[in-house]
């Protein structure tokens, strides 16, 4: 990944030819009695006098002081454009091999991973390219305002793909990672705010079981119904077990849709693409399931497991 300096001191020297001296940036000692004067207004005493005429004589050496220090060059960013898609799909390749530990390969199942990968790259940047996307299912109407339903097969990638995402631009939050603007200009990736929250469906449960106080439930709902949201391998959770039996994303889908916070969500099949939405509406309820197609657009894989 490319990096770019963010701030640089200048290089030239204070014009002053003598270092200030140090014992004029110590300012003077305050007693006891000198507190006292001070506290009754009494400025004419020959030690408050003296105090007073030191510590003025501190901040003018203090103040020239700080002036001769170098000044760090303002950073003028140029304006911000949309990211031209072929660059991020370059910087997410780059950073698959570096999370994941591999090189992307775009041959395997006849370019699936590929394709997943280009149509996140147009999801993320809003672009209508994602609508040509072949791996959307008409089941749901498709729009870029909804979340993603991404459902394959076990090891089809679906994981590793949407991890790299969510490393790649967290990391672009606090480091100057850059990319390609539509104009060829470079832009830091931090800059367009990309970042999504990232959770396995069955440590949210763990993380529920673990609260013992009402206030740290409230803060847990609060936490994960807002803002946009990434849940892996939902369906696979077991029942939630904290004063009760609960099952977590029923709750949390419902308080998602009243809230509009974009969801995206990764499940394998339970047969086929019906049966499994099928399952969802058992596990989670009807109204769930209602939603469902309002809340997301369907992606699916088809291709075998690349696990070996």
């Amino acid at each position: 990944m490319e990096t770019t300096q963010l701030t640089q001191q200048t290089q030239t020297e204070p014009e002053t030819s003598h270092s200030q001296d140090v014992g004029s940036l110590i300012p003077p000692r305050k007693t006891a009695s000198i507190e006292a004067l001070l506290k009754v207004n009494n400025v004419d005493h020959h030690i408050a006098k003296k105090y007073l005429e030191e510590f003025a004589e501190y901040q003018k050496n203090l103040e020239n002081h700080l002036a001769t220090l170098p000044k760090k060059e303002e950073i003028i960013l140029p304006e911000l454009k949309p990211i031209n898609i072929e660059s991020l799909y370059d910087l997410f390749k780059s950073a698959f091999e570096l999370f994941q530990k591999k090189p992307f390969d775009e041959s395997v199942n006849n370019s699936e991973s590929k394709r997943l990968a280009r149509t996140l790259c147009a999801y993320f940047l809003q672009k209508k390219a994602f609508y040509r996307s072949p791996l959307l299912n008409e089941k749901s109407v498709t729009g870029l305002h909804k979340g993603l339903m991404i459902i394959g097969g076990y090891g089809t990638g679906k994981t590793s793909i949407l991890n790299t995402f969510h490393q790649m631009f967290k990391t672009a939050a606090s480091m100057p990672i850059q990319v390609t603007d539509i104009e060829g200009t470079q832009q830091l990736l931090g800059r367009y705010k990309l970042s999504f929250g990232y959770f396995t469906a069955n440590d949210l449960v763990k993380t529920f079981e673990s609260i013992s106080e009402p206030q740290e439930k409230e803060i847990f709902w609060n936490r994960h119904s807002k803002g946009i949201k990434y849940f892996d391998d939902i369906m696979t959770e077991s029942t939630a077990s904290n004063y009760g039996k609960i099952e977590i994303f029923k709750d949390l889908f419902e308080m998602r849709y009243t809230n509009g916070a974009k969801t995206l969500i990764s499940l394998n099949y339970a047969g086929t693409l019906d049966e499994t939405l099928d399952e969802i509406s058992k596990k989670y309820g009807e109204r769930v399931y209602d939603r469902l197609f309002e809340m997301f657009n369907i992606l699916e894989l088809k291709g075998e497991s690349l696990r070996k």
